[in-house]
């Protein structure tokens, strides 16, 4: 019984207008539903804005031509499927052109993409139930924070001066005020006459910030020095 309600309900080689319309329904439903959850998740962070608009037409074009790949005559599964990813890909190509800082946005894409091809093929109740998961999941991660790294992970960046020797030069200083720490990467700056030090931190007291890049900036001559939770960078 319950894998009979699985069944795709586009049965025929013609589609029925009702039937269409519903999966396109489905589809513009599960369009605005990511977007919103997108929204909804990076709401702190910060989003691209263009992604939400693009989260709600992915799932109608790729259900679109998927339907359509039947009405023209495409009876093999195989061939719909191939049809509709390379509508896919022809949908994020520039998306993916740039390099995606975060993972999170492919995720989005990803689900858009498949909630598209199950509505077009007509498992809308399985569509229904993959969204509804992955609506509860995405909900239950950003309410627990579980994806979030802790705020007491932090990067510290110091510029010194080229003639400055900072091999340990502020190990004393971060064993003071850090459980951890780590260096990541040095490169030189200003055409040679600056270095950069890239430190992966972890804070032992959030409130104790100011006197880290006090002491940190006695030792480097009052030069650049940045502290950022490592989630905003």
């Amino acid at each position: 019984m319950i894998l009979s309600a699985l069944d795709s309900i586009v049965t025929d080689t013609t589609i029925v207008p009702w039937v269409m319309a519903l999966c396109i329904g489905l589809s513009i439903v599960f369009g605005f539903g990511l977007a919103f959850l997108y929204k909804f998740f990076k709401r702190k962070r910060g989003f691209s804005t263009d992604l939400p608009l693009s989260l709600i037409l992915m799932p109608i074009g790729v259900c679109a031509i998927v339907m359509a790949s039947r009405v023209i005559g495409l009876e093999s599964t195989t061939a719909r499927t191939t049809l509709g990813f390379s509508f896919a890909g022809i949908l994020c190509i520039t998306r993916f052109r740039s390099t995606q800082k975060d993972s999170t946005d492919l995720i989005f894409i990803m689900f858009a993409i498949i909630l598209g091809f199950l509505s077009g093929f007509g498992y809308v109740l399985y569509a229904g139930i993959v969204a509804v998961l992955a609506a509860i999941l995405i909900l239950i991660v950003s309410f627990t924070k579980f994806s979030l790294p802790s705020p007491k992970e932090m990067t510290l960046k110091v510029v010194v001066p080229e003639s400055l020797n900072f091999d340990n030069l502020f190990d004393e200083t971060l064993q003071k005020y850090c459980l951890s720490y780590d260096l990541k990467k040095v490169k030189s700056t200003d055409f040679g006459t600056m270095f950069e030090l890239t430190y992966i931190i972890k804070i032992k007291n959030e409130d104790h910030q100011k006197e880290l890049l006090d002491e940190i900036r006695e030792k480097n001559g009052n030069l650049m020095v940045s502290l950022s939770v490592r989630r905003f960078e």
